[in-house]
């Protein structure tokens, strides 16, 4: 990260990097996802979920994880799905914000190192407008001393802001920051976006979901980053062997 990166990253709680992607590799996504969406079992089994298949090469996306080893340290990948949204449909309201203890949830910068505990990462595959309906993020509310006027928790807040970005963008926040989903209003394209989810090695917030022959089916570098919750090795490194499950 640079020193502009990181300073955004702590002002706003959320940081978006322009056209991460190529279009060869966001064609690949969307066609995957297509696929998904219509004729699952076209696809070998391993790659009918996120993120096995096409997916994989997102886990450890070198943009990504430059960024995530700065605010999170060494990190766990603990879900990874995807949005397709017409005009009309909705995400999820308002949620998030304020200091809190929870050990997921605890933003925290001392001595200019951030620790952003769950971090998400969003993969824009579609050109966005502000205003179409991409994430809403309220500003600084991820180190809020004060809890959030419940005026300020509906989407028609000022103080709420979103974002423009072309295709193969990445929108990477602190699941702290208070954001929301809001209905997209673009009838001439669909928003079309990836979300992984990441945490520090020592933590873990979702219930494990990614099954095992996903799992398995992904290069034996990136099995890695779905091992169990630890910090300490003391028998030496099990190459991702130790993972967490559900069938």
């Amino acid at each position: 990260m640079t020193e502009e990166q990181k300073f955004i990253f702590d002002l706003k709680g959320y940081l978006l990097i322009p056209e991460v992607l190529n279009s060869s590799e966001i064609e690949a996504l969307k066609a995957q996802i297509e696929t998904i969406r219509t004729d699952p079992e076209s696809l070998p089994p391993h790659e009918r979920r996120f993120p096995g298949g096409t997916a994989s090469f997102l886990i450890d996306h070198p943009v990504v994880t430059d960024v995530l080893r700065e605010i999170l340290g060494e990190f766990r990948m603990e879900s990874s799905w995807f949005t397709y949204r017409t005009a009309g449909q909705g995400g999820p309201p308002p949620h998030g914000g304020v200091r809190n203890v929870n050990p997921n949830f605890n933003y925290q910068c001392h001595d200019g190192k951030i620790y952003s505990a769950l971090t998400r990462v969003v993969f824009e595959l579609n050109e966005v407008k502000a205003g179409e309906g991409g994430t809403l993020f309220l500003p600084g509310s991820h180190k809020a001393n004060f809890r959030i006027p419940e005026v300020h928790r509906q989407t028609d807040s000022p103080l709420f802001e979103t974002y423009s970005c072309p295709p193969g963008s990445v929108v990477i926040f602190t699941e702290n920051l208070c954001h929301s989903g809001v209905a997209w209003t673009n009838l001439d394209r669909p928003r079309i976006a990836i979300f992984n989810c990441y945490n520090f090695v020592g933590c873990q917030f979702h219930k494990p979901s990614v099954p095992l022959h996903i799992i398995e089916g992904l290069p034996h570098e990136k099995q890695a980053y779905f091992r169990d919750v630890w910090v300490w090795n003391q028998g030496g490194p099990d190459n991702g062997k130790n993972l967490r499950y559900e069938e």
